[in-house]
């Protein structure tokens, strides 16, 4: 009996192994999605000029996983996935956008 939950726990804890591992690289998928959303953002509204609405139309796909908005206290868009992951681009004159 004690060998049957021995073998049942080992085959619960590789299992949460394997799906923590995958789960860390959607994170990491999610992570690359939110700063790329940030930066095409912020290089759209301020190297570009065009209206943050205008930008957010012409997003590729799967750039509608983030809600990218305009950072009021320095120029700079931000964005996030489901409050969870954020990324952040911040624009300077003469260098354009690089996030943070």
């Amino acid at each position: 009996m004690n060998l049957r939950f021995l073998i049942i726990g080992m085959i619960i804890a590789v299992g949460m192994g394997v799906g923590m591992i995958q789960g860390e690289k959607k994170l990491d998928a999610l992570i690359v999605v939110a700063n790329a959303v940030a930066k095409t953002n912020c290089s759209c509204v301020f190297v570009a000029g065009r209206d943050l609405a205008d930008c957010i139309k012409e997003a590729p796909p799967g750039f509608d996983l983030a809600t990218p908005w305009i950072d009021d206290e320095a120029p700079g868009v931000s964005s996030s996935i489901y409050w969870v992951v954020r990324g952040r681009a911040r624009y300077s004159d003469g260098i354009g956008c690089r996030l943070e």
